[in-house]
């Protein structure tokens, strides 16, 4: 990928020709001029097939480690972690399986990021079109009256000081990109260049000076928009001084009082005119206000691209025994009849999708707690048929149908085997939302038997499938004679012998 992104970069930035590029880089013309013309940096939407290859074991536990040594830099010296600590917490917290010497590497790196600069500040000139970004921590309250921590994506303008803010239950690179795209079809362009600290979701691994190696997913993000990156020398937020105070104004300003919601994208959606009205008040310095200020920005944006770039990444899961797979910490629910087998995840900000050969197989909004288990009782049927005596005593039994529960309590044996194939059955047509009706149906006429509820299911189910009405090619033959009836009448008695 970095490779590609030089490419790019030769072509659009610094105006090299494609022949100059490939005697440059020793590569074919062909294969300069592929990735330098290339617009649509999309991952494929078919599911890929399996791949046996793991992830870096230390990435998925990234964040934690990020996050206990920030909070080091608040402790005294001689109470930091060690490396040898936060291996030993990552094996007991959080069941971590790879070696010492892996986190080893990773602090070592990290570390050189976290070291405090002595150096003043020098002025920044800004300049129309490029933009800053960075995450905000909030409260926030559910309709139940939990109150949980949420971040504010940011994206400001220096030049005029409009910035415009996105929400998100995460600060993960799903969430990043997706608020990113957001906010530029919103304003209907990208900027010329982002800055932005050194986010693990957007810098893999960090080099010499300003040498980053991106991650994958924000690299072809980025190539994607066109847009060029510029990263932050280590512990120099005020490198990126006008996002944080937008960071600060917008935490202040928007989320006071404490905002109540529970679903993210109603609430971002109510955000853009809050952003937007807020853009109508004087610049600190100028006499314009921001929004006549954020125009000339707006002119020098970026077009954005063709094909809109799909926030997602794959990840190969394998079903445990009982039925799940795990996905940062949190379990979902599919068939246990999948123990052992391959299952692919396509993992969005907000719903992840599984897939088993390349198949959907269920499609849950995505849990950003902490060991949740998320269940469909509709993917257990096929087991629980095979094991009837054990409906009650399940995770899920309270997700069924309530007159369900009540009827597969009732009944035992061969009775509730029966019972339960109907309902795989029901489930099996797509009609999961009529199986109360069927056997609320079958009890009001009296009838509690399994083959009743399955009549009872049929009529509602499919009671518009009535048969089409004969229709004859040909007449009916007439007859071409007339017989003499008057010779009955005399065999009866009638009019011939009065």
């Amino acid at each position: 990928m970095a490779q590609k992104q030089y490419i790019k970069h030769l072509y659009e930035v610094e105006g090299k020709s494609l022949r100059e590029i490939a005697r440059t880089m020793h590569l074919s013309f062909r294969t300069v001029q592929r990735y330098a013309l290339q617009e649509d940096w999309n991952l494929p939407e078919e599911i890929p097939l399996l791949d046996p290859r793991k992830f870096s074991v230390v990435r998925p536990h990234v964040q934690t480690i990020d996050g206990w040594l920030a909070e080091d830099q608040k402790a005294p010296r001689k109470q930091r972690h060690t490396a040898k600590r936060i291996y030993d917490r990552l094996v007991a917290e959080e069941g971590f399986i790879g070696s010492d010497s892996s986190v080893r590497r990773y602090i070592n790196k990290k570390r050189l990021s976290l070291q405090q600069s002595q150096e003043g500040y020098l002025p920044i000139a800004h300049v129309c079109g490029n933009a800053q970004c960075d995450f905000g921590e909030f409260y926030k309250d559910g309709t139940d009256g939990r109150r949980t921590k949420a971040y504010a994506l940011t994206l400001s303008f220096p030049q005029s000081n409009h910035a415009l803010t996105q929400t998100f239950p995460s600060q993960n690179q799903e969430c990043l990109l997706e608020g990113m795209k957001r906010i530029f079809e919103h304003i209907g362009g990208v900027p010329v260049r982002i800055r932005f600290d050194n986010m693990t979701t957007a810098v893999a691994q960090m080099g010499e000076g300003t040498e980053r190696t991106l991650s994958d997913g924000f690299a072809r993000f980025m190539l994607h928009y066109r847009f060029q990156a510029d990263f932050c020398n280590p512990a120099s937020g005020h490198e990126k001084g006008n996002v944080e105070n937008k960071v600060g104004y917008s935490r202040r300003n928007f989320f006071v009082p404490i905002p109540v919601f529970d679903n993210f994208e109603s609430y971002n959606e109510q955000l853009w005119s809050v952003c937007e009205a807020d853009a109508e008040r004087p610049h600190y310095k100028q006499e314009d206000t921001i929004a006549e200020l954020f125009r000339k920005d707006r002119e020098k944006l970026l077009l954005l691209p063709e094909h809109p770039y799909r926030v997602f990444r794959y990840e190969t899961l394998t079903v445990n025994k009982y039925g799940f797979v795990t996905i940062d910490t949190n379990h979902y629910g599919l068939s246990p009849q999948l123990a052992g087998q391959k299952v692919q995840a396509k993992i969005f900000s907000n719903k992840i999708e599984l897939y088993y050969e390349r198949s959907l197989l269920k499609t849950y909004q995505r849990s950003y707690e902490s060991k949740a288990e998320l269940t469909d009782w509709t993917q257990y049927l096929g087991t629980l048929c095979k094991k009837p005596g054990a409906v009650e005593h399940t995770r899920f039994f309270g997700q069924l149908p309530k007159l369900w529960q009540n009827h597969l309590l009732e009944t035992k044996g061969i009775e509730r085997k029966s019972a339960l194939m109907l309902l795989s059955e029901i489930v099996s047509d797509g009609n999961a939302l009529l199986s109360d009706d069927a056997i609320q149906f079958a009890y009001e006429n009296g009838r509690h038997d399994t083959d009743s509820i399955r009549q009872c299911y049929y009529n509602i189910a499919r009671k518009e499938k009535h048969p089409m009405p004969l229709l004859l090619s040909v007449n009916a033959p007439v007859l071409n004679y007339h017989p003499d009836l008057s010779v009955y009448d005399h065999l009866t008695g009638g009019s011939g012998h009065e």
